[in-house]
């Protein structure tokens, strides 16, 4: 996808924002240009839009993707140096780019838009709270403080590894058992960052410290089960299942989104089943109608999905005039989404 077609977005002139920036020259019937394509909106085009008729525009966000990974490094960096970090700078951070999760009901084409090898670990920083927020939602969360609060437990969940050595963080391969138990320590340091400025609150510290531990009791730090580990942390373990399969690593490739959320149905024993279930059942939701590429090379569109046949939906096939069911076809799987 052209990068100017992924980092838009198309936006009802009701929901615009002063701020906001138009993607695409905007013009009236009679062709006369309204607005060119790079404009901020203030107030007054915002107005002078919504007397056009009520319409459909086009958003440039590149910018809100590309701030927040930024500001991600710099909160990374200052952990690293030791330096205080504190809820106001993160909720600055986060912000905009929660703005936009508010306005985008597809949260798949919000996960799309940032995915990039390079750029993994502050991706992955922004993508858990994005997941997270969306996925407190889904549960039922209806209050504004609290679902900030459970982004910023996803932000932050990674914070700990700023203190990790980087040749074991950046090891492009399986840890050795010793690295593996160093790497475990992140979670711990986490905490520690949380709790030198004081005033996140026991809730983002508890979703920091286990946010690696299980249901089951397989997890880690403490192999805590069930209700002992916090509502914030559960929430926060799915997310970052999820993104770090989905994503494209230095030592791995990416899975497509289907096959994760069926590896989160068949593991749902570690992880809590309830969220586990809201979460795929609104991703499949939110993944009806995208453009997939299947082994074979042909391109379709999702037309329906099964709870119980997740990776298996069925493919109206773009070439031809034919549905597939995939489900009979162990022949033929999605190799990747390409348009959400």
């Amino acid at each position: 996808m052209p990068i100017n077609e992924l980092y838009t977005k198309k936006v009802d002139v009701d929901n615009l924002i002063p701020g906001d920036i138009i993607a695409n020259d905007i013009y009236l019937t009679n062709g006369a240009l309204v607005i060119r394509n790079g404009t901020i909106l203030s107030d007054r085009h915002i107005e002078a839009l919504q007397r056009m008729g009520k319409r459909i525009v086009t958003i440039d966000i590149r910018n809100v993707y590309i701030n927040a990974v930024e500001d991600s490094k710099i909160i990374m960096k200052k952990a690293e140096d030791g330096k205080n970090i504190t809820p106001e700078e993160v909720k600055t951070a986060i912000s905009p780019i929660l703005r936009e999760v508010k306005r985008e009901r597809n949260v798949s084409r919000l996960l799309l838009e940032l995915q990039s090898q390079d750029e993994y670990t502050f991706q992955h920083t922004i993508n858990i709270g994005v997941i997270s927020l969306s996925l407190a939602k889904w549960m039922g969360c209806t209050d504004n403080d609290e679902l900030v609060r459970i982004a910023m437990a996803g932000t932050l969940h990674d914070i700990g590894k700023s203190r990790i050595p980087r040749p074991i963080l950046r090891k492009p391969g399986k840890l050795t058992p010793g690295e593996f138990e160093i790497m475990k320590k992140h979670v711990f340091f986490g905490k520690k960052i949380l709790e030198k400025d004081g005033t996140y609150g026991s809730d983002l510290e508890c979703a920091i410290l286990q946010h690696h531990e299980r249901i089951d009791g397989t997890g880690y730090p403490y192999g805590l089960k069930g209700d002992q580990i916090h509502s914030y942390a559960k929430i926060v373990a799915v997310a970052d299942v999820y993104h770090a399969l989905t994503s494209k690593r230095v030592y791995k490739d990416k899975v497509n989104p289907f096959r994760v959320l069926e590896h989160l149905k068949k593991n749902i024993d570690s992880l809590d089943t309830e969220i586990v279930l809201t979460f795929i059942d609104n991703m499949l939701n939110c993944l009806l109608g995208c453009t997939v590429e299947l082994s074979n090379g042909e391109v379709g569109k999702v037309i329906f999905t099964d709870r119980d046949k997740i990776s298996k939906p069925l493919i109206k096939l773009e070439d031809r005039n034919e549905v597939l069911q995939l489900g009979e076809r162990k022949d033929i799987a999605i190799s990747d989404i390409l348009v959400v």
